[in-house]
């Protein structure tokens, strides 16, 4: 019988535990808990992957298999040809029917080859269309990947230029909650936005206009001044740059 061995705690106690059930299995005083070493099990698509690469190196071999055996049969029928050339010339021929019973085999042969042939190329192709989806799958799964983080990069930029020219985020009990509420109106109300639109377009003015200009496509964001004095005024994330 095998001597009970100690598992240790994080409190600091022992408790026996018996290797009763087996090498790799240990059973604490209290409930069974495994302790051996667990296998990784590969996710479903790339154990698809890796069995149909298995089975592609399986068809390719006996491809490879088919076509040795046709440069056999090539060899024999050359083989023989020489034989008979070589009796031939010593006054000896064989009969006919040894002929044809040797033709009839090789080219039964040769068909039986070449029909195996077909199927393992029908198989070939068919691991091929599989492999290219899962492919064209992992491809698109790639490609969802990067676009969310894209997504995320640019949600996470759009917050941090919000930050910046808003400030954070304020509890609604905030005392400037007001403001806020006041500055930000066009995007919850449809009059207020073409309020806003028309106080904008009294500002119009020709494209020649001396004092005219573009109105930016985006938040213009602040630069990091060039002035010690007035950067000793800023927090480090109210401007753009190092």
């Amino acid at each position: 019988m095998d001597k009970p061995t100690f598992q240790s705690t994080s409190g600091g106690r022992q408790h026996p535990v018996s290797n009763t059930g087996g090498p790799d299995t240990f059973y604490l005083r209290g409930g069974p808990t495994y302790l051996g070493p667990q296998p990784i099990q590969p996710p479903p698509a790339q154990e698809l992957k890796l069995a149909a690469d298995t089975v592609l190196c399986e068809v390719r071999k006996k491809q490879a298999d088919a076509k040795r055996m046709l440069d056999i049969l090539r060899s024999l029928e050359k083989l023989r040809k020489l034989r008979k050339e070589a009796a031939s010339r010593k006054g000896i021929f064989p009969e006919k029917e040894a002929d044809q019973a040797f033709d009839g085999l090789v080219e039964r042969l040769r068909a039986l080859i070449r029909k195996r042939t077909g199927v393992y190329g029908a198989e070939e192709n068919a691991l091929r269309v599989m492999l290219e989806s899962e492919q064209e799958e992992e491809r698109r799964r790639d490609l969802e990947k990067r676009q969310k983080k894209e997504r995320e990069r640019l949600l996470l930029r759009k917050r941090e230029m919000d930050s910046m020219l808003f400030g954070d985020e304020m509890p609604p009990d905030h005392p400037l909650q007001p403001f806020r509420e006041y500055y930000t109106q066009a995007e919850r109300s449809l009059p207020a936005l073409i309020q806003i639109r028309r106080e904008w377009d009294l500002c119009l003015v020709s494209v020649d206009h001396p004092d005219g200009t573009t109105v930016p496509q985006d938040w213009v964001l602040p630069q990091c001044p060039t002035d010690e004095i007035w950067a000793t005024a800023l927090d480090r994330g109210d401007c753009l740059g190092p």
